[in-house]
């Protein structure tokens, strides 16, 4: 048997871990982290940290449990704060941690994802080690005025990372400017359009069993989060967009925000709406539950990615509040907005326009086609050793 190909040279299995810090960050990943588990040439376990063991995101780490995942560490490195001081710290306390893990379990491969501090953690532990580490979703890019350090840890992952998996050609592109070796970098989309096509969610009969009869007509969905540059801001921006829902009368879901600095003035505003008619604040749901509130909305709102990745799949109109997501890949399902009331309130009315959504396309996206996991199993299979893997080198 000739090692010339990684599976071939770890003996026929590729011990593979992934690290996983939030929610969103794990529906993403989980098509993949399914397909690695179900396919006998890899060994997978997985690494839990961050807000997966938050109260405020409803403990969702209870969710990979539920999904059958083997958990080989939980490091709890989130500091419960609210300024830019916790995020330093707590990724400080998961690199104290994550390195003894790593060669405990001496795996073949990492996988990190995004732009998160668990990624760019993730991706420095593992060069320090001796581990390859794969880098979901690279080459992305966001520049809201005043700038968001989110654009920096992106890239300095991909710097330290030694496999790219980027959700478009363009990330690519941008992937291979920054100077990786052309081998090294594969276009195969999200792994959020892969969960929408293999799971669509919860038919809407049975959604209104779970949620109540205000998903049976029009509804909204607001996912909102704070933005680095300005971390103060994104409560008043809930506040807007709040209001402006109230005046057409339309019911209203509201998710909680990330554990970046500035999401308590996000769950402040939140409170002081969730007791008004027709205002539903949910913390953490199931996945099929969460596909068929998004499936069966008139439109979500807010800043998150989701709006980028998965609402174009879904034919669904999306409103994205202020700076955060600017720049982004979207499709014609987005409509940017300044945090103001006119033009949130505008394009709310654009939204509901039959016209308008009878235009956008349901089963396509620039970010994939739903087959994200097959593209990456294959390229995992089919990676060079181990030695040549860590041994990078600029192509300028």
């Amino acid at each position: 048997m000739k090692n010339d190909v990684l599976l071939n040279a770890c003996g026929g299995c590729i011990k593979t871990l992934v690290l996983t810090g939030i929610r969103s960050e794990y529906d993403l990943l989980f098509p993949l982290m399914k397909a690695l588990e179900q396919d006998d040439d890899f060994d997978l376990g997985v690494i839990v940290c961050g807000a997966h063991l938050s109260p405020l995101h409803d403990y969702s780490v209870r969710a990979i449990e539920k999904d059958g995942f083997r958990i080989v560490e939980r490091i709890e490195n989130l500091l419960f704060s609210d300024t830019p001081q916790s995020k330093a710290r707590s990724a400080g306390i998961l690199l104290t941690s994550l390195p003894s893990v790593l060669e405990r379990e001496d795996p073949d491969l990492l996988i990190v994802l995004g732009d998160r501090e668990e990624s760019v953690i993730g991706a420095l532990a593992g060069t320090y080690v001796g581990v390859p580490v794969v880098h979901l979703a690279g080459g992305d890019h966001t520049h809201p005025v005043g700038g968001n350090v989110d654009e920096e840890v992106r890239h300095a992952t991909t710097k330290l990372s030694h496999v790219h998996l980027t959700m478009a050609e363009a990330h690519s592109e941008r992937v291979l400017k920054l100077g990786e070796e052309s081998w090294r970098v594969f276009t195969v989309g999200s792994g959020g359009v892969d969960r929408l096509r293999i799971r669509p969610g919860l038919s809407r009969g049975a959604l209104a069993d779970l949620l109540g009869d205000d998903v049976k007509g029009p509804y909204f969905v607001l996912i909102h989060h704070p933005l680095g540059c300005k971390p103060r801001q994104s409560g008043d921006e809930v506040r807007v967009i709040l209001d402006q829902c109230q005046q057409l009368g339309l019911p209203v879901f509201v998710g909680a925000p990330n554990s970046d600095p500035g999401s308590q003035g996000v769950v402040d505003a939140i409170r002081e709406y969730q007791d008004r008619p027709g205002i539903h604040v949910y913390r953490n749901l199931e996945r099929d539950v969460f596909a068929g509130l998004l499936k069966y909305a008139a439109c979500l709102l807010g800043n998150s990615s989701l709006g980028l990745h998965e609402a174009e799949y879904l034919g669904l109109p999306v409103i994205n509040v202020g700076e955060r997501q600017r720049g982004r890949l979207a499709g014609p399902n987005v409509q940017f907005v300044d945090a103001a009331p006119a033009p949130v309130m505008a394009a709310l009315r654009r939204a509901l326009e039959p016209a308008y959504r009878d235009g956008l396309q349901i089963g396509k996206s620039l970010y994939g086609d739903g087959y994200m996991a097959q593209r990456s199993l294959q390229i995992l299979k089919n990676l060079p050793p181990k030695p040549r893997l860590l041994a990078k080198k600029l192509t300028y």
